[in-house]
């Protein structure tokens, strides 16, 4: 097998890999598309790189094929061309063949580059001297240009036109507007073949080529509104879908465009496209004043809303618009109108809903030198008048001569009012602790809630609030109790049987998370038929986990109890009996073994129940799982 044979074009050797080994540029790229060009420009860039930073490494092969041990197949990035600082040149054939000048023209060395560029004669590759004209070196890219020009002048048309789709390319990079516009120069148009093998590209870390295929379509007229739309919706890079909305919004302004693009706001799926597609088209004063009081009062996206009306608020045809913002239900929105209003508006916003509205009403209020507190307070003694925001509102500016009016508000007909009043006491420091607990016994539940979230961190009054009258209260106090002052084991069980089903309902719970800390023996103790059934069952339901003779013990007597919850657990548990034989040859043995033989054949059953059980889930799950597979893409 020849040596010719062995480095030809394979999957095992990429294109600078085969110019190290003496290949020319036409095997090392291929087809010789724009992405294969670019991709040998990559390739030497990273091999050369290491040695140009310095990086140390053990070796500079990689051994490449089938057959590691043919030293035919190895590239070795140490012969690439280097500049050698003694010899303050690059080291390379007298003259530089035609490898080793390609090598040159994509090394990471910018002097190596330089250099190739310098002794680059009539054969040297257009492509790669296309490259250079968008380097990222100064020195570099002027000279590029110069020997471009000049090449470029003297070749014929098919080869200039075989350079668009590079140049379409190079035209994406902050440096290549030059070479992109000497190459059109040159052609006089965009070839459709050229968008076309640039959209073509399916390699995933290629989407700058999709993106520069479908900017030239779109300034050449060769990718219509439609498909510009179309790519927008359905591209798979964010990039290439707002490349493609950019395109379309450059098309047309009139008021079916206008349509067009709210339509394909609405259907667009990704946040960040959205947001980014409402900024393109205001820039481009596609949207009207109407349109984006529109959207921000509907839209579905939380962030193309506020966008909306920030653009809203910036318009100077905005202002009619904006005042029907004032109403909307997102609050970002809405206080982004307010922001922007004249004093005289500011007032009913003083009693919003957020804190953040009322807040940005009071200081507009205040910088036209006006006093939103006197307002606040006027509203708040009428009882006709005031509302919770308003109570609210008040107490958030401090003042402690409102306390008294709070108190009397601590007494309205609405339950809401009464609650913010007692919170505005406490943000007043006008409601100490221990005066906290008779306003639990309010009938409104928003009161007692008010009250427990201030005692939250006192665990001698959340104890009191225990035998509340209101079931409501007994629950909230138990539940914080539990989950922020460690309630223990004993201090839970008597609120097991609660007569409020949600005083039990927190207590049960409480109480399975605190298991660990409970002996067995006092379980069994509390399934004696004796107990409470709420015990029992809990009791049992625990002692499911304890895998001990004393606890099956228990529940092989238990296997006909009246108290089905107890009677199922103990059936359950009594399947120990089946495959643990060591618990039956320990403690307790004999009783154990005594029961289990007299309910032999239940316990024989039983299991076989089991095993069905068992069998029809994993079959359930495995059905599931195939119809999970077998569902088209897309599918929700």
């Amino acid at each position: 097998m020849t040596s010719e044979r062995l480095l030809g074009p394979t999957h095992y050797l990429r294109g600078g890999e085969r110019l190290l080994h003496g290949k020319d540029t036409a095997s090392a790229v291929g087809a010789g598309r724009a992405e294969d060009w670019v991709g040998l420009d990559d390739d030497v860039f990273s091999g050369t790189l290491r040695r140009v930073a310095g990086w140390r490494r053990g070796t500079s092969t990689f051994l490449l094929g089938a057959h590691w041990f043919d030293a035919r197949e190895v590239a070795d990035w140490d012969t690439a061309p280097y500049w050698d600082e003694v010899a303050g040149a690059v080291s390379w054939g007298r003259p530089p063949t035609p490898s080793e000048l390609a090598l040159g023209l994509c090394h990471a060395d910018p002097r190596v580059r330089a250099a190739a560029l310098d002794a680059a004669g009539p054969e040297a590759p257009l492509p790669l001297l296309l490259l250079r004209c968008a380097d990222g070196d100064a020195g570099v890219r002027e000279r590029a240009r110069a020997v471009f020009a000049r090449a470029l002048a003297t070749a014929d048309d098919a080869t200039a036109r075989a350079l668009v789709a590079l140049a379409l390319r190079v035209g994406m990079r902050r440096q290549g507007r030059w070479g992109r516009a000497a190459v059109l120069a040159r052609t006089g148009s965009v070839p459709e073949d050229a968008v076309r093998e640039l959209r073509a590209s399916t390699d995933p870390d290629r989407w700058d080529a999709r993106k520069a295929g479908i900017r030239a379509g779109a300034e050449a007229g060769i990718l219509d509104e439609d498909a510009l739309y179309d790519i927008a919706l359905t591209a798979r890079d964010a990039s290439e879908r707002l490349e493609g909305l950019r395109g379309a919004l450059r098309t047309r302004r009139n008021p079916a465009a206008r349509e067009r693009f709210l339509g394909f706001l609405e259907a667009c799926e990704g946040s960040e496209v959205r947001v980014l597609a409402l900024r393109y088209a205001a820039e481009a004063g596609l949207p009207s004043a109407d349109d984006l009081a529109g959207l921000a009062l509907g839209h579905r996206d939380r962030h193309v809303r506020r966008l909306a009306a920030r653009l809203l608020a910036g318009r100077p045809d905005g202002a009619a618009a904006l005042g029907t913002l004032t109403h909307a239900t997102d609050t970002v929105v809405r206080g982004t109108a307010v922001a922007r209003l004249r004093a005289d508006d500011l007032v009913p916003h003083l009693t919003d809903p957020s804190p953040w509205v009322r807040g940005l009403a009071r200081h507009g209020l205040r910088e036209a030198g006006r006093d939103p507190h006197a307002h606040l307070r006027t509203l708040c003694a009428d009882p006709a008048a005031v509302t919770p925001a308003a109570v609210t509102g008040l107490a958030e500016q401090r003042h402690a001569g409102d306390a008294p009016l709070l108190r009397e508000l601590t007494r309205h007909a609405d339950g809401a009012v009464r609650a913010r009043a007692v919170g505005g006491l406490r943000l007043l420091r006008a409601l100490p602790d221990d005066a906290l607990p008779p306003y639990a016994d309010d009938p409104d539940p928003r009161v007692g809630a008010v009250v427990l979230r201030a005692l939250r961190d006192d665990a001698e009054a959340l104890r009191g609030l225990l035998g509340h009258r209101h079931a409501r209260v007994r629950a909230h106090a138990l539940v914080l109790l539990a989950h922020r002052h460690r309630l223990g084991w004993d201090e839970t069980l008597p609120h097991l049987t609660d007569a409020a089903p949600e005083v039990a309902r927190v207590a049960r719970r409480a109480l399975r998370r605190a298991a660990r800390e409970v002996s067995a023996e006092l379980l069994i103790a509390l399934t004696a038929p004796g107990e409470a059934p709420a015990r029992r069952a809990l009791a049992m339901t625990l002692l499911r986990k304890r895998c001990t003779p004393e606890a099956l013990l228990n529940a092989l007597r238990l296997l006909d109890d009246p108290q089905p919850e107890v009677r199922t657990v103990a059936r359950d548990q009594a399947l120990q009996a089946v495959w643990d034989r060591e618990v039956a040859e320990g403690a307790y043995g004999d009783e154990i073994r005594t029961l289990a033989e007299a309910n032999v054949q239940r316990i024989a059953d039983w299991w076989a129940d089991h095993r069905r059980r068992v069998r029809a889930a994993r079959a359930a799950r495995e059905a599931a799982r195939e119809k999970g597979e077998r569902r088209p893409a897309g599918g929700v």
